[in-house]
């Protein structure tokens, strides 16, 4: 195995990507490997420019017939589907939305990639997103995604007041920066998963968004003033509507 891994981050590094795609190639069609393995494969080739999600896919199942409740295997699949292939299906997200581990990192994981199915774009249901979301901010909160996508969420729904704490705490979470002197080791599943999937690791330029999102001090104000004229206006204009339904 550590022959396979030394292999595959030479070529990374040399940035032969066909040479890397014959490699993975060759171990789906003859090898045996641990689930740790497979998912080691499933990452070195998603990435950017090689993004063969179909071979990134076959590495996962095979990690996934080993141990079926694998859960990074899950993780990683999701996040697969969910930015190559449009999100997960029903069954996918049923097992990861019931699956529970004896850590409450990963189970915190399982909870934010499972909120992903819940988008505007997706089922629409933005109360079980958000329950989704602070249940994976409450069982881990150290993380990053998942308070930037709740925040992100409730500017959605003009809940302003809440936005600045979230940002404030995602960017506190965050221990490394890529800013062009370094990037991402493509065959390190850590580095993977706090890039992707905890968000603790992240770009420059991703930091440079959270702080856009930040809302200013004057702009509070106004939202503290009139928020609870228009809270008023909204009950008011759902009594109505429900008197006359």
């Amino acid at each position: 195995m550590r022959d396979l891994l030394l292999r595959l981050d030479r070529l990374e590094k040399e940035e032969n990507y066909r040479e890397l795609c014959n490699v993975v190639d060759y171990e789906l069609k003859n090898s045996v490997h641990t689930s740790d393995v497979w998912i080691v494969l499933a990452i070195t080739i998603i990435v950017v420019p090689i993004v063969d999600y179909e071979a990134s896919i076959a590495c996962l199942e095979k990690a996934l017939a080993i141990e079926h409740n694998n859960p990074i295997a899950l993780i990683v699949l999701a996040h697969v589907y969910e930015y190559q292939l449009g999100g997960i299906d029903d069954m996918l997200l049923h097992q990861i939305k019931n699956l529970n581990t004896e850590s409450n990192e990963i189970n915190s994981m399982l909870k934010y990639v499972a909120s992903w199915s819940y988008k505007k774009s997706k089922k629409d249901d933005p109360e079980v997103e958000e329950e989704l979301l602070k249940e994976s901010i409450r069982l881990w909160d150290k993380h990053v995604w998942n308070h930037i996508n709740l925040m992100e969420l409730y500017k959605q729904q003009g809940r302003y007041l809440e936005i600045n704490n979230l940002i404030y705490k995602a960017l506190g979470n965050i221990t490394k920066i890529y800013d062009g002197s370094n990037h991402p080791d493509v065959i390190d599943l850590n580095e993977y998963i706090n890039e992707h999937i905890k968000g603790i690791y992240i770009t420059d330029l991703n930091v440079e968004f959270m702080y856009r999102d930040l809302i200013p001090r004057h702009r509070l104000l106004f939202y503290i003033i009139t928020m609870p004229f228009f809270d008023f206006y909204r009950f008011v204009k759902k009594v109505i509507l429900s008197l006359i339904n």
